[in-house]
């Protein structure tokens, strides 16, 4: 049984190493091949009896791990892109709000499967009205049908469109890379299963099985949601959207900064009593030194030109 053991481990490190380096080549991956080919003959040779197939693997939501993986055998041929798009609207003040919201219920009313809101903000713009953004997630076919119309409802709220900007990643290699990792991880854990149906096994043997195909277990969901993940990025397309009130260049008033100064009279006549009643309170303290020495240096000065004019006369 060790040496079952230890074949499948050394398959284990294999597929293990490979989750952090680049794909294997050919060489590499018949490399791997034969391992599992060699863990097959030592079974064979063993004087244990055969073991039945092992049941399907537990799945989740119904989901067999052909589905979970995505196998690239039922995917079709095109390439795998995930598109993003982002646009910054400008639209009058009263009609800002109202863009936000049509935008919104017609993501929500398209359903989850369609369109998803993602996030949502409507906030006020200083003196200029308000602005907001909205981020969505929608099938290719809503985005497309969404820009199509997006310039219309600018034309009837007397609105533009400042900035648009449009991304596409390829995430065809990572996928199929992925995949084929994920393949290979189920097929060692089909292998794990089957040496703990085998009799004769110690028990030192089989913790360590089992210790390796809990991990190898986490490695697959971990594989299976990062595939997940990649062709929700695909099928679903990404959508940024920034609002912001245009800003009126006129005044709405000639007299408004009269009217701004009248209401601010009875403060801006307090503050500056303020400011003056400081300035004495602060210069006080001195006036009590600054006065007695100022009437004694003049009084000096004083004498001594009168002494001068004296003698001069004299």
């Amino acid at each position: 049984m060790k040496p079952i053991v230890l074949a499948c481990l050394a398959s284990l490190t294999l597929v293990a190493a490979c989750e952090n380096s680049a794909p294997q080549d050919d060489a590499e991956y018949g490399e791997s091949l034969s391992m599992f080919d060699a863990s097959d003959a030592v079974m064979e040779a063993s004087s244990y009896a055969p073991a039945a197939p092992p049941p399907p693997s537990p799945t989740r939501a119904g989901m067999t791990d052909g589905e979970l993986s995505g196998n690239p055998d039922t995917a079709p041929d095109t390439r795998l892109i995930a598109y993003s798009y982002s646009y910054q609207l400008e639209t009058p003040a009263a009609a800002t709000s109202g863009l936000i919201d049509t935008h919104r219920e017609a993501c929500l009313s398209a359903g989850p499967e369609v369109c998803q809101v993602v996030n949502a903000n409507i906030y006020q713009q200083g003196d200029h009205g308000v602005a907001g953004s909205l981020a969505l997630r929608a099938v290719p076919a809503w985005i497309d049908t969404f820009r199509a119309g997006l310039g219309g409802q600018l034309e009837t709220a007397a609105g533009r469109i400042r900035h648009q900007a449009q991304d596409a990643e390829d995430l065809t290699t990572a996928i199929v890379d992925l995949e084929a990792r994920l393949e290979a991880k189920q097929t060692l854990r089909t292998r794990l299963t089957t040496l703990l149906e085998r009799p004769g096994a110690t028990v030192e043997e089989l913790v360590q099985v089992e210790r390796e195909l809990a991990r190898l277990q986490g490695d697959i969901e971990g594989s299976q949601a990062r595939v997940r993940a990649m062709r929700g990025r695909v099928s679903m397309s990404s959508l940024t959207v920034n609002y912001s009130s245009r800003v009126d260049p006129v005044s709405r008033s000639a007299f408004d900064p009269l009217g701004r100064a009248l209401r601010n009279l009875t403060g801006n006549f307090a503050s500056g009593l303020a400011d003056v009643l400081t300035f004495i309170a602060g210069a006080l303290p001195w006036l009590v030194v600054i006065l007695p020495v100022g009437w004694l240096s003049a009084r000096w000065i004083g004498g001594m030109m009168r002494r001068r004019r004296d003698q001069k006369q004299s």
